[in-house]
This record gives structure tokens, sequence and C-alpha cells, in this order.
């Protein structure tokens, strides 16, 4: 069993965590607000103080926080992961970053000869919890193996992309696409009701044509909100505003729209709320 620290323990941390618990592995904890790594704590989590001392005792790190800036907070500095970590440590950033970001954090954890992977999460609050995610990986391939029973009490599987930053550029493409889909099946579903269509018979029988996992996502977020939220409209919007970055001058109107509707539901004050708030009927507008 190996040592592992979590450096966050949002909805996506917290799950992680708790299975890595399961599995017999050793797992030093840190959050900002400390209180939230109580339970873990009492299930036999290690508490550290800061993440240079969460990875000071650690053979891999799991980095899962919010955003470049959050990310950036936990890295660097004297009370940061490279600060604490042995260079024998394997570090990985599970959170979804921007690309330069994730260019410039693996620079540095190559500098000091550390092996690195970016392996964004898919799989939501339920995979977090059931240790059923899909990690999304990027980085040395070869040294993925060594990792596997680690990455095995988080996940079902990992899919290698390529080199470090591999797992970063698909996370964004997915998840541009996913919210794409999300916003085409709200929008449907306006113009059903607009045609006099009974709207749970709409949704129902959606589910059987094209779409698949995200339809069926859309459409249960539709019949009751979940809660807590499987991925909120904020950071949907975060994740669609780095992609929209990644693509530099390629032309994306379709991203461009999706990106100014989930805008706007930030400034309607409902970024807190899951992703599918994106897409209210004409009656719940």
């Amino acid at each position: 069993m190996a040592s592992v620290a979590v450096v966050g323990l949002g909805i996506m941390g917290r799950g992680m965590a708790e299975n890595l618990l399961r599995n017999g592995h050793e797992v030093v904890v840190w959050n900002r607000t400390p209180e939230r790594a109580a339970e873990l704590v009492a299930a036999g989590a290690v508490p550290a103080e800061s993440p240079a001392a969460a990875a000071a005792r650690a053979e891999v790190v799991f980095e899962v926080t919010a955003d470049d800036a959050s990310s950036r907070g936990v890295w660097l500095g004297a009370d940061g992961i490279l600060a604490g970590a042995p260079a024998s440590a394997v570090l990985i950033t599970s959170a979804t970053l921007s690309v330069g970001w994730v260019a410039e954090l693996a620079a540095a954890c190559a500098g000091r000869g550390s092996v690195f992977f970016d392996m964004p999460l898919t799989g939501g609050a339920a995979g977090a919890r059931t240790g059923k995610l899909v990690l999304l990986a990027g980085g040395d391939q070869e040294a993925l193996p060594p990792l596997a029973p680690v990455l095995g009490a988080v996940s079902k599987e990992v899919k290698h992309f390529g080199p470090a930053g591999a797992g970063t550029r698909f996370k964004l493409v997915l998840n541009a696409l996913q919210a794409i889909h999300l916003a085409g099946f709200g929008e449907a579903l306006r113009l059903a009701e607009a045609a006099g269509l009974d709207i749970g018979q709409v949704g129902a029988a959606l589910l059987e044509r094209p779409g698949g996992v995200v339809t069926e996502l859309a459409w249960s977020s539709y019949l009751t909100p979940p809660e807590p939220v499987n991925f909120s409209a904020e950071w949907a919007h975060k994740d669609l505003a780095y992609a929209a970055r990644m693509a530099g001058g390629l032309p994306h109107p379709v991203l461009d729209g999706v990106l100014s509707l989930f805008g706007t539901a930030l400034a309607k004050g409902r970024g807190k709320e899951d992703w599918s708030t994106v897409n209210p009927t004409a009656a719940g507008s």
C-alpha cells in the first residue's frame, strides 16, 4: 500500500480520499478550510497543516482544486507541494486547469526530477464517491503501471492521451462538447414546449435518440435538480473559457455561444447551481 496525499477536499477530492482509505492506503489530507477534513480524519486520514506538509509524507500526491489560481496557490511557495514533496514522489494534478498553467507546472516538476501527470477526472460526484472515475492522463505512459494500486482505488479506467498536458487538452475538449450538448438539449426542450408538446413525454423520448449519457444527465437534472450538484455552472464556465483560450485563433462560434449562455447564468446568480441550470424551459426562465 502507498502513502498518498490529497490536496483539496471538494466533492472530487473527498471521494478520492475516501476510496483510497477503503483500499488500505495511508492518506494524508489538506484543505484550505480544515473542518472539511474532519470526517476523513475520523476515518483514518492524517491531517496536514499545509500542502507542503502533506506532500512531504507522500509517495503519490493528488491535487484536486478548483482552478488555475487555487492550483497555483497549493503548488508554489514555501508551503506549496513542490516545497515539501520528495523528488521521488509522483505528482498529479487532477484539477481541470488551463493549458498554460499545466505546461508551467509540468516544467517545474521536470526541473526537480519528479514524475508528473496531469490527470483530470470525469465521472462526476457519483464516480468520485464510488471509485469509478475515469482518469484522463497526460505524462510518461511507462510510469503508469506502478501506480495501478493507487489509481485503481479511485477509478475504473485510466485513458492516456500523450505527454504532460494532453490529459488537460482532452478534458477541455470533452467539457466543451458536453456543455454544447447540454445547451442543445435545453433548446430542444424549449422548442418542444413552444410547440405545445408534453415536456415529460418529449424528454423521455429523446433519451432513445442521439446524445446518450449527456442527454440522460440533462433530462434527469431537469426532472430533479441534483443535490449536491454534479458540476456547477461556474466551473463549467471556467472550463469553457479555458477551452476557448486553448483554441487560439481557431474559430469556435458554437463554443462561444455556449460560453455566453453560461456567462448569463452566472450574471443571474446561478453559478453555484448544477450546470443544467443553463437551460430552463420557457416556463422556468
